[in-house]
């Protein structure tokens, strides 16, 4: 078997090399910076230069494009032509190609990259012999990935690569070069147009709804997130339950201490920031326990035994955590249909997507400034509890579909009205939820009020302070209303709108 290597990502090569060396008589074949590799493992390799009689030149910039290369890699044995053309220009077929490319992706995701830097990261020679190798795959095997060498292995074992394995880890290549592009077309083109580069995760339960049909994709280089979170227990996972549990991520990672938050439809009915886990749960289930039931329920902190205990004593539909204390874990898991997931957390922040007829709309994600500058509109100043109650209310609002109010108090959503087509409408359902829980209680809304009907309804439920974005036509009289119920407001010049 003769083998062509050039990989950056050098993951377990030298070991798979060794293990294709046991099975058969192998030559291998490789690029200046592998056969380093390689050699200083013990593996015996041909540099290619040495193979082709021709230097790499250029910086590295041309080592590959060669005849004796291609030549090899394409030659298709069952055609006789081609047989012949092999013989008389002494061209070696080559069985099998390991090749992965240069890190771009990895390099332009540092912060401070240089154009001339991302540009030298581009490889040319890479995608050529792998996709030369994957449209000759009956022929050749081609390798792009270190988590499919110990099926190959495996295979050759038993005695051959099938048809099938072969076209599989084809599509795998070509679908890896086409991502590379695809990576290198939108760092250079970046207001010309978008290419998603995109891995299948699997088949889902069902769609939104059982007739629908669903499926799963994570980013490529992205091991983070609800799509590629560990399921430790529970029922297969539908599209539904993962917009509601990554719902419940994003909140619960938004917060500080010990945060816990439960979701239904998308929508944050529970959310309690406090010093101590057991605590926070309970607030939150407390806020609102009716729309509890079948809920999410989110932690941005290791999930407690005594935590897991009270959740046993409702039916939760997902508990989404980045870790379970093992106690913790057997306990959940005594419900067989609880799902448990495991999430990593991460700092990437891709744009926010959605399908429209005819395409898609991209925009940037509405992240929360930690440090938002507010300014206080009415006679009466926030105190500073208020203060706390009013970051927290604010932040809040921006998970709450609109139009969105949310009642704060001490930390806790304990009212929420969610995705009505007026703000008044939406201040009596949080007013609702809330009972006498409203008073003393911060309100925030995620867009200015048009008029003071809803601020009066407000009123009456007992509300000391209001956070919203300000900016409407009639915020003179918002504000003297305000300042004749001696409340306090405050203005942040951001709206936070949720569809």
């Amino acid at each position: 078997m003769r083998i062509l290597v050039s990989v950056s990502d050098k993951t377990n090569i030298s070991d798979f090399l060794i293990g294709l060396q046991n099975i058969e008589d192998c030559e291998i074949i490789s690029t200046a910076g592998t056969s380093s590799h390689l050699l200083s493992n013990g593996i015996s390799v041909e540099k290619l230069s040495d193979y082709t009689n021709f230097p790499e030149i250029l910086g590295g910039r041309v080592k590959s494009l060669h005849p004796k290369i291609y030549g090899g890699i394409l030659f298709n044995r069952d055609i006789p032509d081609h047989k012949t053309q092999i013989q008389e220009l002494d061209i070696k077929p080559i069985d099998m190609v390991i090749c992965n490319l240069y890190p771009f992706q990895e390099v332009i995701a540092e912060d401070r990259t240089l154009l001339g830097d991302a540009i030298e990261n581009i490889d040319i020679g890479g995608p050529s012999m792998i996709r030369a190798a994957a449209k000759n795959f009956e022929s050749v095997v081609v390798l792009v990935d270190p988590n499919d060498y110990g099926t190959v292995l495996e295979n050759l074992r038993k005695g051959s690569l099938l048809s099938e394995a072969r076209m599989s880890l084809a599509q795998k290549a070509f679908q890896h070069v086409s991502n590379y592009d695809s990576a290198i077309s939108n760092y250079l083109n970046k207001e010309e147009g978008l290419r998603l580069n995109l891995k299948f995760k699997g088949d889902l339960r069902y769609g939104e709804n059982p007739h629908q049909k669903g499926s799963i994709y994570s980013y490529e280089l992205d091991d983070s997130g609800v799509v590629n979170s560990l399921q430790l227990n529970g029922k297969e996972m539908s599209y539904s339950n993962y917009l509601d549990a990554d719902s419940a991520f994003k909140v619960a990672n938004s917060f500080g201490q010990h945060c816990v938050t439960i979701v239904k439809h998308s929508n944050t009915c529970g959310l309690s920031q406090k010093k101590n886990q057991l605590d926070a749960f309970k607030a939150a289930f407390e806020g609102d326990s009716l729309s509890a039931f079948g809920g999410i329920v989110g932690f941005n902190s290791e999930v407690s035994l005594d935590v897991a205990k009270l959740i046993n004593e409702t039916f939760f539909e997902i508990i989404v955590a980045p870790s379970f204390n093992p106690e913790a874990l057997k306990e959940l898991k005594s419900k067989k249909s609880l799902r448990l997931l495991k999430v990593k957390s991460s700092d990437t922040q891709h744009k926010s997507i959605k399908s429209i007829s005819g395409g898609l709309i991209v925009q940037s994600n509405n992240l929360i400034d930690e440090n938002f500058k507010f300014s206080v509109v009415t006679d009466k100043k926030p105190t500073l509890l208020e203060l706390n109650d009013i970051n927290f209310a604010w932040k809040t609002c921006s998970f709450i579909k609109s139009n969105a109010i949310v009642l704060v108090k001490d930390m806790t959503l304990v009212g929420m009205g969610a995705g009505q087509p007026n703000r008044l409408m939406s201040v009596k359902i949080a007013g609702e939820i809330a009972g006498d829980d409203s008073i003393g209680s911060v309100l925030a809304s995620d867009a200015f009020f048009p008029f003071e009907d809803a601020l009066e309804q407000a009123v009456k439920l007992g509300i000391k302070a209001v956070v919203q974005p300000g900016g409407s036509i009639n915020d003179k009289k918002i504000i003297d209303s305000a300042n004749k119920h001696q409340i306090s407001m405050v203005f942040t010049g951001q709206r936070r709108f949720l569809h």
